[in-house]
């Protein structure tokens, strides 16, 4: 009880997230470490990278892709989003 890593780690196996490394063929497939979208990458879309977003998908589920946002605003009232990625877009 304490150790960050070990609670993750924990919580992660009751959900039952696959943890395991990823093989080299799926690597290769990867951009570069420091890779970072370009303007036609954004083009048509919103930047939420400083919102913070929370996963909604279920447990077990292999394509973590559906998340949610709550954001107070200077009125006080609260912008809640819905984020669905375009993994598409990448493929």
């Amino acid at each position: 009880v304490g150790d960050r890593s070990v609670e993750s780690a924990v919580i992660l196996h009751e959900h039952g997230v696959i943890t395991r490394e990823f093989g080299e063929a799926v690597l290769r497939c990867l951009p570069p470490a420091d890779w970072k979208p370009d303007a036609g990458d954004l083009e048509g879309r919103e930047d939420f990278r400083s919102v913070c977003v929370c996963s909604v998908d279920p447990p077990g589920c292999k394509d973590i892709d559906d998340a949610v946002s709550c954001e107070v605003l200077p009125s006080g009232n609260y912008s809640v989003g819905v984020h669905i990625a375009d993994v598409t877009h990448f493929v």
